[in-house]
């Protein structure tokens, strides 16, 4: 037991880690204050939130507490689920109806946001009512019964089918790109890799679903907060990890050496310069071929 809180701990401290880094980012890059990186840091914060408060000890707090962290906690759960669809529909709009996502971003940005808080709100308050609360060590949670599983298990298979029948639609996309590439039809603007990134996001997206299953139905039963924490950091590292935050980030600490590979734009890309196109900028990093 102490080596897991030990373990849980330092899961949460580099969850810590990677939210504030992103918010100094964001603050230091003008070039990463637009939607799809307010989206990375949104998932972020979710995290944070969603961990740090499973280490706020409230079982010896009044009623109050406990129903409110109850009630947070699986709000933020389903919050996460359906945030990693709602990335991966908003990936579909800007890859397959870019123009579409292009005249529409901060529509879809918002209600996307909106929608997925009120699911999740509306989750909390069905629990709570149906089952109450119960302790997980230090921290409370809702109760779990067979009307819980299986609405969890209807509500996770649902948001499953949604992620992975958008995801089916990007993979036919990019690969017909692909091809066309080879052919010579058009030109490569590197379609391989963001198949292979499609892919990847699917797996990762998928095992939050499965390990959320296997929760539900008390399969894992051993180290679910650290199994749960691993996972969350794992999707953490692979949104964060894309290719303009790479950039600003050697832009703050290797300056030389990214003017040294970008001469063209060195005299134009600031960190700092309030002159930046925003709407260049905007369109830029909403493309999906330069967010990976």
């Amino acid at each position: 037991m102490e080596f897991e809180i030990i373990l849980n701990y330092i899961l949460n401290v580099i969850i810590i880690i990677i939210t504030f880094y992103l918010i100094f980012l964001m603050i230091k890059s003008k070039n990463l204050r637009v939607y799809p990186c307010y989206n990375v840091l949104y998932l972020s914060i979710i995290l944070f939130i969603d961990n740090i408060l499973r280490l706020i000890p409230t079982v010896s707090m009044p009623d109050f507490f406990k129903y409110s962290q109850a009630f947070i906690l699986v709000c933020l759960d389903k919050l996460l689920l359906t945030t990693l669809v709602a990335q991966t529909i908003i990936i579909y709009f800007g890859v397959c109806q870019t123009n579409v996502y292009f005249n529409h971003e901060r529509l879809i940005y918002f209600s996307t946001v909106l929608l997925n808080l009120i699911i999740g709100s509306a989750m909390s308050i069905i629990f709570l009512k149906l089952n109450g609360i119960t302790e997980y060590g230090d921290y409370c949670y809702c109760d779990s019964d067979k009307r819980k599983e299986l609405i969890d298990t209807i509500f996770n298979s649902v948001f499953l089918f949604i992620n992975t029948m958008f995801t089916i639609v990007l993979l036919i996309y990019i690969t017909g790109k692909k091809n066309d590439a080879k052919l010579g039809l058009i030109e490569d603007l590197d379609y391989g890799h963001h198949h292979t990134k499609i892919v990847f996001m699917f797996i990762i997206n998928s095992l939050l679903f499965v390990e959320s299953y296997l929760i539900i139905n008390d399969i894992i039963s051993n180290y679910v907060d650290a199994i749960y924490l691993i996972t969350c950091i794992v999707i953490d590292i692979y949104y964060t990890m894309n290719k303009i935050i790479i950039d600003e980030t050697m832009k703050i600490f290797c300056r030389k050496w990214y003017e040294k590979k970008y001469p063209l734009i060195k005299k134009n890309d600031s960190i700092t310069d309030d002159d930046d196109d925003e709407g260049d900028t905007r369109k830029k990093n909403s493309s999906f071929s330069e967010d990976d």
